[in-house]
């Protein structure tokens, strides 16, 4: 027992969602825990918590999207820091960004292993839910509920609304599961839509902060919300942001291949069905026993269209 409410393993058991699909994970999540006490990192000990997101699956041959965050505990990123400077050094990629879309460049295919290795050492966890398109759909904001939402949001497309909807509840749920009383966030987020002024992002800082304090009662410090933009030139932020883009990248291609099964537990066979950059981001996603922690959900519909339903996902990677 702790200050911060019951826990089992390192997840935070105080927290009460207001969404049933973060709620569906959140509950995930408390199972998983009960079979693998370390499945989620501790990230209480430095000051501030850094959260990098991305989000993929936009094209049409894909049937659900994914919502990739890493959240780690920037305070000890140091000696990840190290190895990813002397990476972009030794493997002459010094200023190539290691996205997922750019890497049929031959230069960032060799340093792809050693970048992904490199990321073990960060003290975080990186989380990736794969969301059924229609059930993004079937929640997608109607002409009743555009008033309640700030002015100069209310007046976005419902794609970008509903987009920007599932990346707050997602990353707040996420945070508060893993953040304690008074702790910095520092949240970078893709260059997406909405986000694409400076205007937008100033809009948003202050109804993302309102949401992750719907899921817990705990007090934050210092909340600010950024995107790549705010790389100072090191290319700290872009390769943190990198993490989720990669994962994101290679675990839309399961839906989009039709090999994802309905039923769980999921387990995926992947040598010959997907592309082999895929394959080496899945086998590195599917590795255990490091300060970095990798964890990927389904939401599909469950027994209505607005009910979510969770599944955790499983790799079998010979």
């Amino acid at each position: 027992m702790t200050g911060l409410g019951c826990k089992t393993g390192n997840w935070s058991l105080d927290l009460a969602p207001p969404w049933g699909v973060t709620a569906a994970i959140g509950n995930c999540i408390r199972q998983l825990e009960i079979a693998h006490a370390d499945l989620m990192p501790d990230l209480h000990l430095g000051p501030t918590l850094i959260i990098a997101s991305d989000y993929g699956g936009q094209h049409k041959g894909s049937s659900h999207e994914a919502f990739s965050f890493l959240l780690a505990d920037l305070q000890f990123c140091w000696r990840w820091d190290e190895y990813r400077r002397e990476i972009r050094t030794t493997r002459s990629v010094q200023n190539r960004r290691m996205s997922y879309k750019a890497l049929n460049d031959q230069r960032r295919q060799e340093a792809l292993p050693a970048f992904l290795a490199a990321a073990d050492v960060i003290p975080g966890v990186l989380a990736t839910v794969l969301i059924n398109k229609s059930f993004m759909q079937a929640l997608r904001v109607t002409s009743d509920e555009r008033p309640q939402l700030p002015e100069g949001i209310a007046r976005w497309p419902a794609r970008v609304i509903t987009k920007m909807t599932f990346v707050a509840h997602l990353g707040a749920l996420f945070i508060a599961g893993l953040s304690r009383e008074g702790q910095n966030i520092l949240w970078m987020t893709d260059n997406d839509d909405f986000v694409a002024n400076d205007e937008r992002v100033i809009e948003l800082t202050p109804l993302f902060a309102q949401v992750i304090s719907q899921y817990s009662q705990r007090a934050m410090g210092h909340f600010r919300l950024g995107t790549m933009k705010c790389d100072n030139g090191d290319l700290l932020i872009e390769d943190l942001a990198s993490l989720p883009d990669l994962a994101g990248g290679a675990l839309c291609e399961i839906p989009m291949r039709g090999l994802l099964p309905k039923e769980s537990p999921i387990q995926l066979p992947l040598r010959g069905h997907l592309p082999i950059k895929a394959i080496t981001i899945i086998k590195w996603l599917s590795e255990i026993g490091h300060a970095l922690r990798r964890v990927t959900f389904v939401v599909d519909h469950g027994d209505s269209r607005a009910r979510a339903r969770v599944r955790a996902l499983d790799f079998y990677t010979d």
